[in-house]
């Protein structure tokens, strides 16, 4: 199930928008959660994260460009795609990487479309990130920058290459448990790598693809390294 956010003022463009979602959803055999703000400025306070939005331009108080120019501070993933009977600012959308944008009022054949292009793009993203909670809000970040994850006096510090460490709040085994399945392994109580970002193994010492060192404790030393050689084999 894909988690979709419409922002838009106007109750009956909200609903049209709702209506050619389940329509294409049904037509796709794709499950969609619905979520309907009035307001950008409601979509920047709130917290949670969505596979894909829909965002009005011409929005009260602080426009749906604003809003998408703030959301990529924290987010530069998730697809955007702007809807608006302002067509002339349109372009400003790849400003923000939007994906695409529909001018009102949407049709259904002029909205499938698009959600094709959504849909391949959220197919593509499907594993491919980590919502991590933040004072700020949900910060999006790429397994494809995520170097390795550890933990010190109870926080959680995502290395991410080209930027800097991100610390919060959490609990690494949990953490751990929510991203099963994926690349990221354990090497030490400390520490979660992601394998997709090993430059090299020589015995217990580790480099990632940003330089950074790491030691790879001798109780995961055979299960750490069976696990890699199966990952970087392909065999994943």
């Amino acid at each position: 199930m894909y988690r979709v956010l419409i922002v838009e003022d106007e109750a009956d463009e909200a609903s049209t928008l709702r209506s050619h979602l389940e329509r294409f959803g049904a037509a796709r055999g794709v499950d969609f959660s619905i979520t309907w703000l009035k307001t950008a400025f409601d979509f920047v306070s709130q917290s949670g994260k969505f596979d894909l939005v829909f965002l009005d331009i011409d929005l009260p108080g602080i426009s749906g460009m604003e809003a998408a120019q703030l959301m990529r501070v924290y987010d530069e993933v998730t697809p955007i795609i702007f809807v608006t009977n302002l067509a002339q600012f349109a372009v400003k959308g790849y400003e923000v990487d939007a994906l695409d944008f529909m001018v009102k009022p949407v049709g259904y054949y002029d909205f499938s479309l698009r959600m094709e292009k959504a849909l391949r793009k959220l197919s593509a993203n499907v594993g491919r990130t980590i919502p991590v909670p933040t004072t700020d809000g949900v910060r999006v970040i790429p397994l494809s920058l995520l170097d390795y994850v550890e933990v010190r006096n109870h926080s959680l510090i995502f290395h991410v290459s080209g930027d800097e460490p991100l610390c919060v709040r959490g609990n690494l085994s949990t953490f751990e448990k929510e991203n099963a399945g994926g690349p990221l392994l354990r090497i030490s109580k400390s520490v979660l790598v992601n394998m997709e970002r090993i430059d090299w193994v020589r015995g217990y010492d580790l480099r990632t693809l940003s330089g950074d060192a790491l030691r790879i404790s001798r109780s995961y030393k055979r299960v750490a390294t069976e696990e890699i050689t199966r990952y970087l084999g392909g065999s994943r």
